[in-house]
């Protein structure tokens, strides 16, 4: 499609993967959808952009559960499900730093189609480290908190793991796209099984993050292979060109 792309950041933090998505050209990215359940992470979030000169129409900074937003709101990449209206229940907007923060009213605003969500999920803390070279297993070690008691504006949720995240990601995404930032010792074959289970055929694509000859991170593209789209390098080199 010639339509940009809207990203949904379902576990922002303080927004660095965000902002880079945000660096962008408007043509490929139009908006970036940041989801945290800490305030406190979205507000820093917030400061960074502005730091980064992100403008503040691109970005906008939601306080909710990233797994009950993804699936009970979002399916083949259409909101299925009216967020209410803005409600002293829910959390309340605030500007910070020129960046709007808010609840899941604002997904009625920018938030009506998602192409492509970006997972950074919690690991589990430094713990992933000791479990040794492919020993990070998605489904026994990722644990992603639900909204066991409910939370404002969703009813209970259950805990996910590593494969569970993926499938819910997969079935919110029009086109399918999920890009999943995992841990270094990540299991290939818990992956692979995690994308079967999730309804993906053939090929992913995996990428290795070195830092001074160090593996750090990988990092899954599931769906169609955008990833050229998501490379800021390559836009900002034709951009020079075009000069």
């Amino acid at each position: 499609s010639s339509q940009p792309m809207v990203i949904l950041d379902a576990f922002c933090g303080c927004g660095g993967n965000a902002i880079a998505f945000a660096k962008l050209p408007p043509s490929v990215v139009s908006h970036i959808i940041c989801i945290d359940v800490d305030r406190t992470k979205l507000r820093k979030a917030a400061h960074n952009a502005s730091i980064y000169g992100i403008a503040p129409n691109r970005i906008i900074f939601v306080e909710a559960n990233s797994v009950a937003v993804m699936e009970r709101y979002y399916r083949d990449g259409t909101l299925v499900m009216d967020p209410p209206e803005i409600s002293s229940k829910y959390p309340p907007r605030e500007i910070y730093d020129d960046f709007t923060i808010g609840g899941i009213d604002l997904l009625n605003e920018i938030g009506q189609r998602i192409d492509c969500i970006f997972m950074d999920p919690p690991w589990g803390g430094i713990d992933y480290n000791s479990m040794g070279k492919d020993g990070y297993d998605l489904a026994r070690d990722m644990k992603i908190r639900g909204c066991e008691r409910g939370c404002i504006g969703f009813p209970p949720t259950p805990e996910v793991d590593g494969f569970q995240l993926l499938k819910i990601a997969a079935a919110a995404t029009r086109t399918r796209f999920v890009v999943y930032d995992l841990p270094r010792n990540t299991n290939k074959r818990s992956l692979a099984e995690a994308a079967l289970e999730a309804g993906y055929e053939g090929n992913g694509k995996l990428e290795e993050h070195y830092i001074n000859s160090r593996l750090k991170t990988v990092t899954a593209y599931f769906g169609q292979d955008f990833r050229h789209l998501l490379d800021l390098k390559k836009h900002q080199k034709e951009a020079e060109g075009g000069q």
